[in-house]
């Protein structure tokens, strides 16, 4: 019986090392949020980072029509997308192939509040 666990022990540690490498080079990152402009509010998205798109999720009901930007580091707009007012189940994907390695903000605009988040393309 030992020598049986044994056995199996060394099969299966093969497939959690595989495991452990696959999540920690998993690109995904999430955006932090920093208030750019209006009046303090709750966050009312989630933007995640993957390596050629960023996946933006809403956490509740916008009434209003937003703008997405995406400036680089000399604050020139590299993307912009009008939603009209979005669904809390949409997901919104910026394409972010063609992008140079470098640092960016991603900028959020709903009415007069404007919500930045700096990520880096590597």
């Amino acid at each position: 019986m030992r020598k049986l666990s044994m056995l199996l022990l060394l099969i299966g540690i093969p497939f959690m090392i595989m495991d452990a490498n696959n999540l920690s080079t998993r690109r995904n990152k999430i955006i932090r949020w920093h208030q750019h402009r209006g009046v303090s509010v709750s966050i009312p998205i989630e933007a995640i980072l993957d390596e050629n798109s960023i996946e933006v999720r809403f956490l509740q009901k916008v009434d209003n029509q937003v703008i997405f930007q995406v400036k680089d580091q000399q604050g020139n707009i590299m993307f912009q997308d009008v939603v009209v007012p979005p669904n809390k189940e949409d997901v919104h994907k910026i394409n972010l192939e063609g992008f140079k390695v470098g640092q960016y903000i991603l900028l959020y605009t709903e009415e007069s509040m404007t919500l930045m988040g700096k990520f880096e393309i590597e």
